[in-house]
Formats: C-alpha cells, structure tokens, sequence
C-alpha cells in the first residue's frame, strides 16, 4: 500500500459568500465542484495522479455520478469531505464520498464512476488500481449501489440555452462537469429553485462539450424525478442525462 496515499481522504472546507445563492445556502454545483477537486487530491501522489497520466497520453473522466442530499451547508459553515476508492468494475473506477457538518452531520452521500480514456483517440483504457499500489475500500460505500444507465427519454426544450465560455473549460480543454449540473438546475423555474430542496441528482456524462458550443437543456416530468439532458445545438448530441429529485 502506497505510504503517501491514505485509505480515506479527509479535507475541511470552509463556505464562502461567492459559493452560496442568494439564500445563503451552498450551490448545488458548487458542492459538486469540491467533491471532484477531493477525488483529484486523493489520488495526486499515486500513478493514477493528473499529471502521471498525462505523462501517459491519459486522462480521467466521470462517467456517472449519484448524490444524495440531506442537507446543504451554510455560508461560512465549515464541512469534512471523506473520498475513498471502492476499486475497479470493469472498465469503471468506483468512489464513494461522504460530506459531513461541523457537528457530525452527514449531509451528502454520493457515489462515482469513472474512465480513463487516451487523450488523442478518446479510446477507454483498462485501469487496474492493484497494479499502483492504490488503497481501496472495497466494502465501505457511502451508497451502496451499481450505477447503472440511465434510459433516454422523449423530452422537449425547457428554454434554456448557453454558449459555452472561458470559465466553464476545464484544464482537459472540454467543459468541467459541474457545469453541466449547473446548467440543468438553471433550466428549473424560479419557483422551484425558490420554494423546493434538492434531494438528489443522477447523472450520466455521455460526451463532451468544448469553447464555443451552443447547449440547451430538455426535460421530461417522471413522478418520481425529473428527467432532463444537456445536448449540443450544431449536430444534436446528447452530452449528459440526468435524474434531478425535488422536494
């Protein structure tokens, strides 16, 4: 087991006024950002770090991602992210986080999977963390579920359009994930967004956007969540799938 790597990473953040909305509470996009930013740090001095791999001519991506909400932290609240890897399912590198409040709270469990792809062809590459000496929890799970594919569905435009710009790329020269979160919560009426929490968010990342694509959001009512896909106007490619649940 690598000495520099621990099993579990732990970090502290602190909320500031620039990462809540106007209620004060954390955006959802936000949170997801610092999840993200948690699963880079924890493997940053493995051979599955950014930089070993670009050495390599590869690249991590996240392929699907599920997080559940029992609550948001605060403007100025302070919260522990616990990120660990669950180890491999075929072709997916599995990991789990756990966001906790200063008390003790847990206030969000998600769960990931992820690709290693070469950066020239896009070409998925197998992945075997045993091979670096990478630690993982194999029975710990924040949520203890198989991610699976979520199904198309028949939806119409929801209004919602953006070109993509400078601050949604990401140093792999294709828009951040988060983004994509955050342009489909911008596609929910002022009244949901106002009146409603967010409970929960599945999403599956089915291809890339990049500098100066135009996007627009569709979306399909479920009784149990409400679906919604990010697609790209110029050749109508569905980018990501998602299940967004309100309440």
């Amino acid at each position: 087991m690598s000495t520099t790597t621990p099993p579990i990473l732990r970090r502290k953040f602190r909320l500031h006024s620039w990462e809540v909305d106007r209620k004060g509470i954390a955006r959802p996009d936000i949170l997801f950002s610092i999840l993200l930013d948690s699963a880079w740090a924890h493997a940053n001095n493995s051979k599955f770090s950014y930089d070993s791999l670009k050495e390599e001519g590869q690249l991590w991506v996240l392929s699907r991602f599920l997080a559940v909400i029992q609550g948001l932290p605060k403007w100025d609240d302070e919260i522990t992210v616990e990120t660990w890897s669950k180890g491999t399912d075929k072709l997916f590198g599995l990991r789990d986080f756990s966001v906790f409040s200063e008390t003790g709270e847990k206030l969000v469990s998600a769960t990931s999977a992820w690709l290693v792809i070469d950066r020239k062809t896009s070409r998925i590459q197998r992945i075997n963390l045993e091979s670096g000496d990478f630690p993982v929890q194999l029975d710990k799970h924040a949520i203890d579920i198989k991610l699976e594919k979520i199904e198309q569905r028949e939806a119409v435009r929801t209004g919602f359009e953006h070109v993509v710009t400078y601050r949604d790329i990401d140093v792999n020269n294709h828009v951040n994930s988060s983004r994509y979160l955050a342009w489909i919560l911008d596609s929910f009426p002022k009244s949901v967004i106002e009146e409603k929490s967010l409970r929960s968010f599945d999403v599956n990342f089915l291809a890339e956007a990049q500098s100066g694509d135009k996007v627009y959001v569709n979306s399909a009512a479920d009784p149990d969540y409400r679906y919604c896909e990010v697609v790209r106007e110029r050749d109508s490619v569905e980018l990501c799938r998602a299940k967004v649940v309100w309440e």
